[in-house]
């Protein structure tokens, strides 16, 4: 269980940044389906919705906060650092603000095509979360949390 958690959250973080950095440049380069894209692996790990929530700056930051925090890693040595943990606080912040999008604002979920995406990314962020924040205090990532909130909410003000 420790291998996984030193050597394998790490590659799978890095994964998912990758591929955000990914959804960011085909959605700028206008090669981004949303009706396809559902069928496609990345899009359990990126939500970018198909109306005004043109949230691809918040992609974009993910992206760059997850690969700083390989690299962090690769340097330290420590999976648990500042940027993996804004890049999976962003993250789980996110799917929140999605899901309220989905379940409390549109009425009729088949007009939206991405509540299940929206779950399953919330299941596999639940379980990276569990795997990376089990033994952290809360108290020694309150700057993380606030500054995580904060980006979210701001770049959810950008579209």
């Amino acid at each position: 269980m420790e291998n996984i958690k030193k050597y394998f959250l790490p590659v799978l973080i890095l994964y998912l940044a990758l591929m955000c950095l990914y959804v960011s440049y085909t959605f700028i380069i206008h090669d981004y389906n949303i009706t396809k894209s559902i069928y496609q692996p990345y899009k359990s790990f990126v939500q970018l919705s198909p109306f005004n929530n043109w949230n691809v700056f918040i992609t974009i930051f993910k992206g760059i906060f997850g690969v700083a925090g390989f690299i962090k890693f690769i340097i330290n040595r420590k999976v648990i650092n500042y940027f993996n943990t804004l890049f999976l606080l962003i993250t789980i912040f996110e799917i929140i603000f999605q899901l309220y999008n989905q379940i409390g604002m549109f009425e009729n979920f088949l007009v939206y095509i991405d509540l299940m995406s929206t779950i399953i990314t919330g299941i596999l962020f639940l379980i990276i979360g569990f795997y990376y924040f089990r033994n952290l205090k809360i108290k020694e990532i309150i700057p993380q949390i606030l500054i995580g909130f904060s980006l979210t909410v701001i770049l959810y003000q950008l579209h």
